[in-house]
Parts: C-alpha cells; sequence; structure tokens
C-alpha cells in the first residue's frame, strides 16, 4: 500500500514541475524570448565599434575615436590628487589644551606660595632656637660669675638648691624663662637649613616634579621676582597658545618662550626656574583634523572635471605612438582584439533591447492581454519586429535615415489595429536609435513619421490607402530631420540633404508594406479590412458562383448582409466583417441548392417527399459543406466562423413539428439542431439574427414597421432563451439596438410604391401625330 501512493505523490511532483508548460503565455515568453535574442544580436552588432590589434609603443595607420562617452580613468585620478593636494590640512585649535596649561601654570605658582610659607615658619623655628640656645648660653655664663663672685666674698662655694643660700638667688632661680628676641642670630646654613626630607615633603605641592635646586630658589627669591616671573609666563603662555601652536612649531614656540625668560631682570636661578615650570609646559594646540581635512579634500575631488573622451573625439591619432593609457582605454572600449568582453557594453545592450521591448510587452498585458491567448498574432508580431529591425540595421549601415522602421507599425495596424501599430511603432523608434549607432534623429523621425502614417490608416479599405500612408511618412520624417538637423547643425543643405534620405525610407517603407502585406495575411490567416473588401468583390469565384447556381440564395445573403452591416455598425462592432461574412455565410447551399426554398422558383419542393429527418439533415449539412467550399476556395478562417456558426445550435424547427405531427413515437428536439458551435462573436451573433430576420420577416404578409419590430424581437428573445448568445459578449442594450436597426433597414425594403396607371403609349403617340 505504501509503493503506489510513493508513487502518486512522485507523479504529482512531476505534474507541478512542469505545469508552467500548459500555461497559456508559456509560449508567448518562448516567442518573446526569441524576438529579444534575435534584435539583442542586432543592436550588439550595430553598436559594436571596429577591433584593433595594437599593443604599447605601436604606431596606428589612421586615428582612432571612441565608439562612445569614455573617461580617462587614469588622467582624472591624476587631477583628482593634484586637487587633493592642493588642500591645506585643515588644524583646530584646542582650548581646552590652553585652559589646561595655564591652569597647570597657574598651579605651580599657588604651590611656591605654600612652599614658601613653609620655609618660613621653618627659618622661624629654627631662630626661635637660636635664641633659646643663645639665651640659655648667656644665663649659664651669668651663673658661672655670680658664682664666682660669690665665693669670692664667702670664701665658700654656692650649692644650687643649698638652704643656707642667699634669698636674691632663690628668688632669680625660681623665675620662668623666656627668650629675648633681641638676640643677633648669624645667616643660617639653607643646606642644612632645607634639608632632603623638606624637599621631599614640599614636592606635593607642585602639579609636577621640581628639583631641589627649584625649590630652593623658589624659597630664597624675591616674591617680587616671584611675580614678575608668574605675570611674564601667564601672559607668554595665553599669547603663543591663544594664536595656536602646531606639533611641528612646538619647538620653535619653546625656544622663543626660553629667549623671553632669559631677557627678564629677575636673577638667573629665576630664569632657571621659570624655563624649567613654563617650556615644559608648552603644547602643541592647533590639532590636526583628520576628518575636515578629508572632507575639504573630498569636495575638491568632486570638483575636479572628469577627463572625458566624447564620442567621435580621437583617442589615439594617426603616426602617433600609442601609450599605455591610451591602450588601457581602448581595451576598456573594446576596441582591441584582446578577446576581452566588453561586458559594461554588452549588458548595457541587453537592458536597452529589454526596456524597449518591454514597453510592448507592458501595453499588451494591461491593454489588449485577449491577444496574447492568439499566439498567430502573436508569432506575426514578433516575426515583422524582428524583420524590420533586421532591415533596419542594413539600412542604416547606408545612411541612418534611410531606415524603414515605420514599416512595423503600419504593418501591425493594419494587420491586427492601429492602437498595437502605434505601440509597435515607439518600440521600433527606441530600436532604430539603437540600431542606427545610438542617434536621436531616427528615433524622432520615426515616432512623428510612423504616428503620421498610421493616423492614416484608421479606416483603410483600399490597397492604396497604404501609398498615402508612404507619403504621409515621407512628410513627417521630412520635417522631422530637417527640423532636427537644424538644431544639431548650422545651415540649410545639410539639413535638407538628409532629410531627403527620410523622405525615400518613408516611401520604401510604404512600398514594402504594400507588397509585403498579402504574404502576412496569407502566412498568419489574418483578415484585413483591404482583404475584407476583396473577399467583398462580387467577382470572386465562390460570389459568382453563388449569383448564378442558387439566385434566390444570393439575394437573400444580400440582404442579410445590409441588416448585418447596419446592426454590426450600430452597436460599434466590425460592420465590415458582419457584411463579407454574411456574403459567405450560405455557400453551402451550393451542393443542393434546389432543397432551399428560396431557390424553388418553379419547381415542387423535394422535402415533400422525404422524411423529416432526412430533410433536417440536408438543411443542417449545407454548414458543413459551406466550410469544405470555403477551405477549398481558401476563405479566411474568420469568414469560415460565419458559416459555422451563423445557426449556432438552433433547432429546424419545421421539420422537427412535421416529424412531430407525423411519427407516434416521441420525437427528441436534439435530433434536429444544426451541429454549431454557438456564434462567439458579435458579428456571427449579428448574422444568425440577420439571416432568421430576413426569412422570417420575408414571408409575412404584412410588412408594417411595428409589426416587423415585433416580429423581430420575438426572434431574438427565442434565440436568447435557446442560449445561442451564451459564448458571446453580447448585450441586451446590444440586442435592442440591433432590432431598432432591423426594422428600419427591412422598411426599406419593404417600402409601399404607386401603383402605376395601365396607360398605351403607342395610342397616345398615334393621337398626336394625327
Amino acid at each position: 500500500m505504501i509503493q503506489p501512493a510513493t508513487r502518486r505523490k512522485k507523479h504529482t511532483g512531476k505534474k507541478s514541475i512542469f505545469r508552467f508548460l500548459l500555461h497559456p503565455f508559456f509560449v508567448d515568453v518562448l516567442i518573446g524570448l526569441a524576438v529579444f535574442g534575435l534584435i539583442f544580436a542586432l543592436v550588439l552588432t550595430a553598436v559594436s565599434p571596429e577591433r584593433y590589434e595594437l599593443k604599447a609603443g605601436d604606431i596606428p595607420n589612421e586615428p582612432i575615436a571612441a565608439p562612445r562617452d569614455v573617461e580617462d580613468v587614469m588622467a582624472t585620478q591624476e587631477r583628482i590628487e593634484q586637487a587633493k593636494q592642493q588642500v591645506n590640512d585643515i588644524y583646530t585649535l584646542d582650548h581646552t589644551i590652553t585652559a589646561a596649561v595655564i591652569a597647570e601654570t597657574e598651579e605651580f605658582f599657588t604651590g611656591m606660595e605654600a612652599v614658601r610659607d613653609e620655609a618660613e615658619k621653618k627659618l622661624q623655628e629654627w631662630e626661635r632656637q637660636q635664641r633659646e640656645l643663645i639665651q640659655q648660653s648667656e644665663q649659664e655664663q651669668q651663673q658661672v660669675q655670680q658664682e664666682s663672685q660669690h665665693e669670692q666674698t664667702t670664701g665658700r662655694t654656692f650649692l644650687p638648691g643649698n638652704p643656707g643660700g642667699t634669698g636674691s638667688d632663690s628668688v632669680q632661680q625660681g623665675e620662668p624663662d623666656q627668650v629675648r628676641d633681641d638676640y643677633e642670630i648669624a645667616e643660617p646654613d639653607f643646606n642644612e637649613l632645607y634639608d632632603q626630607a623638606f624637599f621631599r615633603r614640599m614636592q606635593h605641592y607642585f602639579p609636577k616634579q621640581l628639583s631641589d635646586d627649584d625649590i630652593k630658589s623658589i624659597i630664597l627669591a624675591e616674591q617680587r621676582d616671584l611675580n614678575q616671573l608668574q605675570q611674564m609666563l601667564t601672559e607668554s603662555l595665553q599669547q603663543m597658545m591663544g594664536a595656536g601652536i602646531k606639533q611641528e612649531q612646538l619647538a620653535e614656540f619653546k625656544a622663543n618662550l626660553r629667549d623671553n625668560i632669559q631677557a627678564m631682570a629677575i636673577p638667573n636661578e629665576l630664569k632657571l626656574l621659570g624655563t624649567n615650570i613654563g617650556v615644559p609646559r608648552l603644547r602643541a594646540n592647533l590639532l590636526y583634523d583628520r576628518n575636515k581635512t578629508m572632507i575639504e579634500k573630498n569636495k575638491a575631488a568632486e570638483a575636479v572635471e572628469k577627463v572625458i573622451y566624447k564620442k567621435g573625439q580621437f583617442i589615439v591619432q594617426a603616426g602617433q605612438p600609442v601609450t599605455e593609457s591610451q591602450i588601457r582605454m581602448l581595451s576598456e572600449l573594446g576596441l582591441l582584439k584582446d578577446y576581452k568582453v566588453d561586458v559594461p557594453l554588452i549588458v548595457g545592450t541587453a537592458m536597452a533591447v529589454l526596456l524597449s521591448i518591454g514597453i510592448g510587452v507592458i501595453y499588451l498585458l494591461f491593454f489588449e492581454k485577449e491577444l496574447l491567448y492568439k499566439t498567430r498574432l502573436i508569432v506575426m508580431t514578433g516575426v515583422i519586429l524582428t524583420l524590420v529591425a533586421g532591415l533596419t540595421y542594413a539600412a542604416a549601415l547606408i545612411n541612418p535615415y534611410l531606415i524603414p522602421s515605420s514599416m512595423a507599425g503600419i504593418l501591425l495596424a493594419v494587420l491586427i489595429n492601429t492602437r498595437i501599430g502605434m505601440i509597435i511603432n515607439l518600440v521600433m523608434a527606441l530600436l532604430a536609435g539603437l540600431l542606427s549607432g545610438m542617434q536621436v534623429g531616427p528615433v524622432a523621425m520615426t515616432m512623428v513619421g510612423g504616428t503620421i502614417g498610421i493616423s492614416m490608416l484608421k479606416s483603410i479599405q483600399q490597397r492604396n490607402s497604404l501609398v498615402w500612408a508612404g507619403i504621409g511618412i515621407a512628410v513627417g520624417n521630412l520635417f522631422t530631420i530637417t527640423a532636427y538637423e537644424m538644431l544639431t547643425q548650422s545651415g540649410w543643405l545639410g539639413p535638407l540633404s538628409s532629410s531627403l534620405w527620410g523622405v525615400l525610407a518613408g516611401l520604401v517603407a510604404g512600398i514594402l508594406t504594400i507588397g509585403t502585406l498579402p504574404i502576412w495575411e496569407n502566412i498568419f490567416d489574418v483578415v484585413t479590412p483591404i482583404k475584407l473588401v476583396e473577399l467583398g468583390n462580387p467577382n470572386q469565384d465562390i460570389l459568382k458562383r453563388l449569383l448564378m447556381e442558387t439566385p434566390g440564395t444570393y439575394h437573400h445573403s444580400i440582404i442579410v448582409a445590409n441588416l448585418a452591416e447596419s446592426a454590426a455598425d450600430a452597436i460599434g462592432a466590425n460592420g465590415l466583417l458582419a457584411r463579407v461574412g454574411a456574403y459567405y455565410h450560405d455557400i453551402g447551399k451550393l451542393e443542393r441548392p434546389y432543397f432551399f426554398k428560396e431557390n424553388q422558383l418553379s419547381i415542387e419542393n423535394p422535402h415533400d417527399e422525404l422524411d423529416p429527418e432526412l430533410s433536417t439533415g440536408i438543411i443542417t449539412s449545407h454548414v458543413t459543406d459551406g466550410l469544405e467550399l470555403a477551405r477549398k476556395f481558401k476563405v479566411p478562417t474568420v469568414i469560415q466562423n460565419f458559416i459555422s456558426e451563423h445557426h449556432g445550435t438552433t433547432p429546424v424547427v419545421y421539420f422537427f413539428h412535421k416529424a412531430k405531427n407525423k411519427e407516434n413515437t416521441q420525437v427528441k428536439l436534439e435530433d434536429f439542431r444544426y451541429p454549431g458551435p454557438k456564434p462567439r462573436s458579435r458579428e456571427t451573433a449579428i448574422v444568425m439574427l440577420a439571416d432568421t430576420a430576413e426569412a422570417a420577416v420575408r414571408a409575412m404578409s404584412d410588412h408594417a414597421p411595428e409589426k416587423v419590430e415585433a416580429l423581430i424581437r420575438k426572434l431574438i428573445r427565442e434565440k436568447l432563451d435557446d442560449g445561442q448568445f451564451d459564448d458571446c459578449n453580447l448585450t441586451l442594450r446590444d440586442m435592442n439596438t440591433i432590432a431598432v436597426t432591423f426594422t428600419s433597414v427591412f422598411s426599406g425594403i419593404f417600402h409601399e410604391r404607386v401603383k402605376y396607371p395601365n396607360v398605351d403609349l403607342k395610342a397616345e403617340r398615334a393621337k398626336q401625330t394625327r
């Protein structure tokens, strides 16, 4: 059970894969691809330049021109590099660096004040200690002296604390110690006073480490000198950094600052201190701005004008050696036989052809979609477009204005309709520009000339109309080329001579259209208005036979044709097609003419002796007989449709009624119907109604218009109820219009006449001679 299911699944998958092959547009796509490929090859051949076999250093015998505008990339790049180099580097003044430098310098001088305070305190402490030592020394000397004097007076030694001592001594010993300020103290030894420990402790007051000598200079300096140094450093740093200092200028500015410090009237120690503080603080604050510089360089590069060789401008001069740069350009343009594929040219050509043809495809998809279901017409359109493109390419080799490009639009306007002709003329105009070597003149010429020619074919019914269309194209080409050439060049002679080629192209397009139109009509079985007029000519063999062998049917067909044409014109259908179709709709009656009532002029009705079934077969067989005759006389398919559809599947009511009354058995209505098919166009439906109405109205005894119209409406309603109009787009409004039109035509056919009196003209003449 599993295996069959698997097989079914695989089979379904295959069907889904190849489902696109059954799409109604699949063949159209294949045709479109074939047309695209052929036209692409033509256009690529037209736009591809001549190739040369050259290498650097070779000397060509003829100049080589650019086939299209091309940029000399290397020369342009050199210009760009030069423009970038001419742009100066952009520097940005960083004020934060300036503020940081000034703040750090100020911090040094703030630290100096703290260091000088610490040094002053230490000096004061040292002086206090020195005064204590001096006072202590003096007291010891005084005591020694007192003791010496006492020994001399008392003869005994004084012992401190002896109770036996004098009262004055006791009082002197009991007084507290007080250091006197009036002692003269010698200058201290600063190396001993400010030792390494002191210097290390002072370093934390400064943002950066200073030498011991610098700190010593700060301590020993005069305050006014320090103030002068601070003011000078601050102002110099602000002035220098305010103007901006680049990195490469930093050494120069440091040297200037050093010179400014040396020029001050301060001790050398402070000059050294100022140099050690100020010079290291100086920093570059005019910084290179890479982003802004690159922006300006890019602007300069964008402003550079590219080195362009215009189309037709010589890249290589005759007799001049070819350079490497020129070789690269020639290779890029595909002008060298280096087997290099010119990818941009191929892609550009493919896109241009695709866009040109795509206009026509888009129009068909949105506005003429029904045409896509008619593969025969799509093939014809593709073949015409390709052949005219080939003729255009060949003619452009002689002169770009000799191209018969308008021929495609004219042919399709006649073969299909003017709307298709207009859109194909636009497509061909774009292709003409490509096939003529990317020129604008042929595009304008094709659009204007082709539009004029197609406009003159709106109601064409004679082949000589194509001659006038060719003349119209020639006149349009004349004015278009003259105007264009006058805009692009000076003088009169050149534009007029070019326009003569356009006149010749218009005439050639008209002649080729006239000459090839029958070929297209016969190969693709297309019925044009011209063909319809020819088919409606009474001198056609089949119509002459109809007149001679079946005069009743011929007369009937003429009346039906008048009815059908009038009704078709009234509802906007193809009146000419309806008329010609009516001429041929009963040609099958040529096989057995006397079995049809209109041809039974003086003989008995043979159906009186036949069974109703046999009579029905004979009557309905005129449809199949007519199709066989139409094929024999090569009547187009569109006319054959009138033969097969003008009765649809209606029943032969007369014989059905006869069989029903004659037979005792039950009779089926379906056995008495025509084989069909039902009408599939408005024109064949109109002929069906005209055929029925003509026979029914002719059988009436009273042809009063109101009775005729009532009968016509009854017949139309019966056909509608029988479903005969299910396959065509005939509307109720159309049916009402048809009824009114038929009534008007019948009123003209069955009009009343005055009864002529019986007068003996011979007797009247005899009386006058007496």
